[in-house]
């Protein structure tokens, strides 16, 4: 009787309590920093927006952003990594580059209007398995390319990009990066989850009681 008693304990801890399932070395190594995932959404957006930038670039390009935002440094890198590896001579305005780079240049403005990263939502995996965290990118930059003789406009373009993948919540801290406020996104605590969590552990804990005495 004691040993049914304790097979049927055993059946209940295998279906409500899965065993924590470990992010092994593998695993953890395709976890990305949210630097690292924001990068690659802005790769993505490039790829995207640039597919018809003009063909013909001049001796240099002037990359720079036209509005006052803090993750504007991340844009530069990319942009001016995504030209670059394309051919084209970039470089940030200097005005003794400039004196010392005569003849026609390009000016590649982009305005920030929206980079934003988030956490929307937390989830478990089952009932009692890890939680998982959606995080989500959510991009609209717009860029105009001119003609510093001229000052003709040569082309612009606007786009919105997001993207989204899920994380192990008890992976966020190690992610962020603290000394940006756009790398570091505070997470949602769910009102409903805050109540109802405990109640499904007191019931099972209750449950498990009850069939462990009752079976006696």
């Amino acid at each position: 009787m004691m040993f049914k008693s304790l097979w049927r304990l055993l059946l209940f801890l295998l279906v409500f309590f899965p065993s924590a399932q470990m992010i092994n070395g593998q695993e953890q190594a395709e976890i990305k920093t949210n630097e690292s995932f924001l990068r690659e959404s802005v790769q993505e957006l490039l790829g995207e927006t640039f597919v018809d930038f003009p063909k013909d670039p001049p001796r240099l390009i002037f990359v720079h952003s036209d509005s006052d935002n803090s993750a504007a440094w991340l844009v530069d890198q990319e942009l001016t990594s995504y030209l670059t590896s394309r051919g084209f001579e970039v470089a940030l305005p200097r005005p003794e580059l400039e004196s010392e780079r005569p003849g026609s240049f390009w000016d590649l403005g982009y305005r920030i209007i929206e980079l934003r990263l988030e956490y929307p939502a937390v989830k478990r995996k089952r009932l009692f398995g890890k939680k998982l965290v959606t995080r989500e990118a959510s991009l609209n930059l717009s860029f105009r390319l001119t003609d510093r003789d001229s000052g003709k406009i040569l082309w612009a373009k606007r786009k919105n990009h997001g993207s989204a993948d899920q994380i192990p919540e008890n992976k966020i801290h190690a992610l962020e990066n603290q000394e940006y406020a756009f790398l570091s996104p505070g997470k949602p605590q769910g009102a409903i989850s805050k109540y109802v969590e405990p109640a499904l552990v007191a019931a099972v804990v209750g449950g498990l009681v009850y069939l462990f005495f009752a079976s006696r």
